[in-house]
């Protein structure tokens, strides 16, 4: 991980940004918010989005978005459809109203998280909807 100095980092404000900043080599992008924001088909395998970032009703259909981490992240109405999240963290996020239709979901990791106010257990598996 990172670590940038509250003076100088600045999160990306765009999806043009994210993926310039991440082509780069960046990985480390705490409280970005991207709400609303059409991240159709992005790539970010292994980006750290951890803490207070948000995602509020962003689509990420199509997207691979392996070994991300979504930890402490606001998720809700997000579209993760046919998106790959093999490994994603999604650890004490808010993941209410999740679109999930034909995602990768193998080792997500969801414990503490907020699903519907329902508290997940390590071992549970993230539910799929057709919507």
């Amino acid at each position: 991980m990172n670590v940038h100095s509250t003076e100088s980092y600045k999160p990306p404000e765009n999806r043009a940004e994210l993926e310039r900043r991440y082509a780069a080599g960046e990985r480390y992008f705490p409280e970005t918010d991207l709400s609303g924001e059409s991240l159709v088909g992005i790539k970010l395998d292994g980006a750290d989005f951890e803490k207070h970032s948000w995602f509020f009703d962003a689509d990420f259909s199509g997207a691979s978005l392996r070994g991300v981490s979504f930890r402490e992240c606001n998720l809700k109405c997000a579209n993760f459809s046919a998106a790959d999240l093999t490994g994603a963290i999604l650890e004490l996020a808010a993941i209410e109203s999740i679109k999930t239709t034909g995602a990768k979901l193998e080792a997500v990791k969801v414990h503490g998280a907020s699903f519907y106010g329902c508290e997940l257990t390590e071992n549970d598996e993230l539910p799929s909807w057709d919507w």
